[in-house]
């Protein structure tokens, strides 16, 4: 049969390798069809060996079936003629960088950042991800624009023909990594296959070839699982596959085995207080999103009976975790690799599926319905995941901290134990960026290391930990929440530097004293018995702080917004205080280095440093104040600081911030 299928896809090529590839991938679709699906044409076809006959009979029974009955893997809908132009004619935009293909013609193995740095492996991989032809198919069928098909078909041709399966499949270069599988054929092929379907100007025998590189990826996903959340991804991809394309002799198994997967992996990675355990709210809504996919999919399609009871709790855990994590602006704080993730992404998602609640109303509704999450107060402590939020009510106005004392997660980590960000209102004032692009660079590097938390250095050196990754027990933060003030603390006293040394137990008490101010302190003790230089860092994204001539060591910021910060220094004798802003000398510092919504730019540290000391106490005071406001009166005598904020008093017992 193979000369047959050789004549057949000679139309589509002069190229001798690709025909073979064609080929082969003919093959691999007769061989994986069930006949009983197709009908008697079609069987009598392959007794006869005749492959013109039986393809035809293949093209007859997809050009047929119904489309996809799925809103979220249909062509229809919203589209974008710019952006299908901009695809048709070559150009693409992958990790902030954007490159043009001439005349269209694209390269599917072609990395620019080899030319145009720094080196990123992600431009190639998630170019191959093939979000532009969701795009062209969503404007075809939006417009009927046939140049939309040829420009498809033509793309989808030279991949098949470009890319194999190589040896070191998740390697750089490879458009076969399997997070990249997943995805495609958890979305992607089967919006680009629901709109190019319709088309008469779609190839019959390319119309086979993607049907059959599907089915490929779906052996290539099963073959070869690996973890986490590219696990949920592949597997979401061959259910999906598996759901759709019934046809296939072994879709019934490989819907059991990705079932299966899910399932034990959700288990594993979501935590008992329903924060995913890679501890970024990206990659928990990676594996939200595939847990809704699979479910959605299941219900929609009459495979109910497939999915695990536990299922739908554990998907619901994952939203509750990520609507108490909320700032106030309905966003997820960014922790580890994260960008801007928005809450209702999930809350969405979630009442899609299981209905309202007045949870998650509450927030795809932006306060107008529904009511938040109850609890003793509107702080909450995350015990598995290590994160305290801490806010003074659910107002759109509110004070917010997050503060981190968890493990390092189980990918995607950053070293930034005790890490904090705050916000008030929208804005963030102390911030975490998320760690950048997956780039190979400097600030790369920078973003992900102590040098880019809010954390503490020991003579220069951060943080440096190796474990724990995942935790299995809850953590003792020593939490207390009341309608007056929460309480939390966390210390770290592992690794800093390339020697990994442990040179000092560090202990941060954060007391928020409701609803205005944060009180901050630093306990750190020398435990290698030496004299060590401490310097604690505070970063904003601004390149504007003013000090403040009232309090030593003390600024208030300059974001020209809403709202700014004070930061208050009430340290032990001999602290001085650094503002740092775009250096890279003798170490990067002073840079924002954002992900999707912001591109590396300037910020500025500002930092308090001692040097020779085997003990010492940093306390910071930090009041975000509406812009222009008057600077809170601090004073402090026997132990007691009194703060006076606005119309408020606060008396605070530095030995006692838990009480």
């Amino acid at each position: 049969m193979k000369e047959q299928l050789i004549r057949i896809v000679s139309a589509l090529t002069d190229n001798e390798a690709a025909k073979e590839k064609y080929a082969l991938h003919l093959q691999l679709l007769l061989d994986s069809i069930d006949p009983d699906k197709i009908g008697n044409e079609y069987k009598t076809a392959l007794l006869n060996n005749d492959a013109e006959v039986a393809l035809g009979s293949l093209v007859k029974h997809f050009r047929v079936r119904p489309l996809n009955p799925l809103p979220g893997l249909s062509a229809n809908g919203e589209f974008n003629v710019a952006a299908a132009e901009r695809v048709v004619n070559g150009y693409a935009r992958e990790v902030n960088i954007d490159w043009h293909f001439e005349g269209g013609e694209i390269d599917f193995l072609f990395d620019p950042t080899e030319i145009k740095g720094p080196r990123n492996h992600e431009w190639l991989w998630q170019f191959n991800r093939h979000g532009g032809w969701a795009t062209l198919a969503r404007a075809y069928v939006g417009t009927g624009d046939e140049r939309y098909t040829a420009a498809f078909q033509r793309q989808l041709l030279k991949w098949i023909a470009q890319t194999d399966i190589p040896e070191k499949w998740n390697a750089p270069g490879s458009a076969w990594r399997t997070i990249e599988c997943g995805i495609r054929m958890l979305g992607v092929w089967h919006i680009a296959y629901d709109g190019f379907v319709r088309s008469k100007e779609f190839n019959d025998i390319v119309l086979l070839l993607m049907i059959a590189s599907m089915h490929k990826h779906v052996l290539h996903l099963v073959a070869h699982p690996t973890a986490r959340n590219w696990l949920m991804m592949e597997m979401n991809g061959v259910f999906t596959v598996s759901a759709l394309f019934d046809e296939f002799k072994s879709a019934k198994e490989n819907r059991g085995i990705a079932a299966k997967y899910l399932l034990d992996e959700l288990k594993i990675q979501v935590y008992p207080d329903g924060m995913h355990n890679e501890l970024s709210p990206d990659y928990q809504f990676v594996v939200l999103s595939c847990a809704c996919n699979f479910y959605s999919l299941a219900k929609e399609l009459g495979l109910a009976s497939e999915i695990p009871s536990a299922f739908t709790d554990l998907i619901k855990d994952t939203v509750n975790a990520a609507i108490k994590l909320s700032t106030p602006g309905f966003t997820q704080p960014r922790t580890n690799d994260c960008y801007t993730m928005k809450t209702e992404g999930y809350t969405a998602r979630a009442e899609a599926l299981f209905g309202k609640t007045d949870e998650y109303s509450f927030v795809n509704t932006k306060r107008a319905e529904g009511a938040p999450p109850k609890g003793e107060t509107a702080s909450v402590f995350l015990p598995y995941s290590g994160f305290v939020a801490m806010r003074n009510d659910w107002s759109a106005d509110s004070a917010y901290m997050c503060f981190d004392v968890g493990p390092l997660g189980a990918a995607h980590v950053h070293q930034d134990k005790l890490n904090i960000n705050i916000y008030k209102g929208n804005e963030e004032l102390v911030f975490d960026d998320g760690g950048g692009q997956y780039e190979i660079s400097d600030a790369r590097r920078y973003a992900c290391s102590g040098y880019g938390h809010n954390v503490l250095l020991v003579d220069g050196m951060a943080q440096s930990r190796k474990a724990p990754l995942i935790n299995d027990t809850p953590i003792d933060a020593g939490w207390v929440t009341t309608p007056e003030f929460d309480y939390a603390f966390g210390e770290y006293g592992d690794e800093y530097g390339a020697e990994g040394t442990k040179p000092v137990d560090h202990k941060r008490e954060i007391r928020f004293c409701k609803p205005d101010l944060f009180v901050i302190k630093d306990t750190i003790t020398s435990k290698d018995g030496l004299d060590h230089d401490l310097e604690i860092l505070f970063r904003l994204d601004t390149t504007k702080v003013n000090v403040l001539e009232q309090y030593k060591n003390s600024i208030v910021s300059d974001f020209g917004k809403k709202y700014d910060i004070v930061l208050v220094a009430l340290d032990d004798d001999g602290a001085v205080l650094k503002t740092v802003s775009g250096a890279t000398e003798p170490m990067m510092q002073g840079w924002y280095n954002g992900r999707n919504e912001a591109n590396l730019h300037k910020a500025i540290t500002v930092s308090r440093e001692v040097k020779g000391v085997k003990q010492f106490r940093f306390t910071t005071l930090a009041i975000p104040i509406t812009s222009g406001e008057e600077i809170p009166t601090v004073t402090k005598e026997n132990g007691i600081i009194t703060v006076k904020v606005g119309e408020k008093q606060y008396c605070i017992d530095l030995d006692s911030l838990n009480k």
